[in-house]
């Protein structure tokens, strides 16, 4: 019965949604996406060793 509303829902929310708007959210996300990647990237390892103490300091590693 829930199921049957939700779907319902769902294809009203679709319909008024214009596609440019999702087309360009979609955009919006993926360049986020990949900023996040590229920043992880270059501060990868620079943030990798205090973790690593923090983790062995505080004994919540798993080895």
């Amino acid at each position: 019965m829930h199921f049957a509303k939700l779907s319902r829902t769902l294809v009203v929310w679709t319909n008024d949604a214009e596609g440019q708007a999702l087309a360009e959210y979609g955009l919006i996300l993926a360049l986020v996406a990949i900023a996040a990647v590229g920043a992880l990237a270059l501060v990868g390892g620079a943030i990798s060793t205090p973790f690593s103490t923090f983790v062995d300091a505080a004994g919540i590693g798993g080895s």
